[in-house]
C-alpha cells in the first residue's frame, strides 16, 4: 500500500519566526552564559569532582571473598571481565590447586556494575572515582595483583575537592567540600 504524504502548513497567525522562538530563546541562553564572566570551570588537577559515595568508579577485587563462581565474567555485557587460572593453596587442607580468578581489563570495560550486582559474596566493589590515567593500553588489563588494590588517585591527595550545584539565579555553581578523600 502506497504512503500518502501529507503537505504541512503554517497554522493562521503564527508567522515563520514564531515557529523559531523557543530555538531563539535557547541560543540566547547559550550566548548569555557564554560571556557570563562568572563560568564555573573545574581547574583539573588543582580541583576535582568529589563524587557521591555510590559512584560506579573504578572495580577492585577482594580475594579473600571470592568464590571464584565465574558469575563476574558470564554477565559482562563488554566482555571486559575474564577468569584467568591461577594456583590457590587451602588454608585447611594445605593442598594447592588450580582456580579461576577474575580479573578485568579497563580499556573494554563500561562501568555498568552488573559484576558488582552479580557477586554473591560481594567480592568486587566500586571505588568512587574515575580519573585515573594509565601510561599505556597494556596497564589497563589488569593482573590479579593489581585487580585487588585501588588504582592511585593523585587528584584527591594534591587538589581541592569541590561539587556543582544548581543555583535558579546563578546556574551551575562550584562549591568547596569539607574533607577530602577517605
Amino acid at each position: 500500500m502506497p504512503v500518502e504524504f501529507a503537505e504541512k502548513t503554517v497554522p493562521p497567525g503564527r508567522g515563520i519566526f514564531k515557529r523559531f522562538k523557543g530555538n531563539i530563546e535557547a541560543i540566547a541562553i547559550g550566548v548569555k552564559y557564554f560571556f557570563d564572566p562568572k563560568r564555573s570551570t573545574l581547574i583539573y588537577p588543582k580541583e576535582y569532582i568529589k563524587l557521591r559515595e555510590n559512584y560506579r568508579g573504578f572495580i577492585v577485587l577482594n580475594a579473600k571473598k571470592c568464590i571464584n563462581c565465574g558469575s563476574c565474567a558470564r554477565i559482562c555485557p563488554a566482555a571486559a571481565m575474564k577468569l584467568i587460572r591461577r594456583p590457590y593453596t587451602d588454608p585447611k587442607t594445605g593442598k594447592t590447586r588450580m582456580k579461576l580468578w577474575p580479573v578485568i581489563n579497563y580499556n573494554r570495560c563500561i562501568f555498568c556494575g552488573y559484576c558488582v550486582d552479580v557477586c554473591p559474596t560481594e567480592a568486587l566493589h566500586h571505588v568512587n572515582y574515575h580519573d585515573v590515567v594509565f601510561d599505556n593500553m597494556e596497564e589497563m588489563d589488569q593482573t590479579l595483583e593489581s585487580f585487588q588494590q585501588a588504582p592511585e588517585h593523585p587528584t584527591a591527595k594534591e587538589g581541592i575537592p569541590v561539587r556543582y550545584i544548581i543555583d535558579e539565579e546563578k546556574g551551575l555553581v562550584k562549591v568547596r567540600v569539607e574533607g577530602g578523600e577517605q
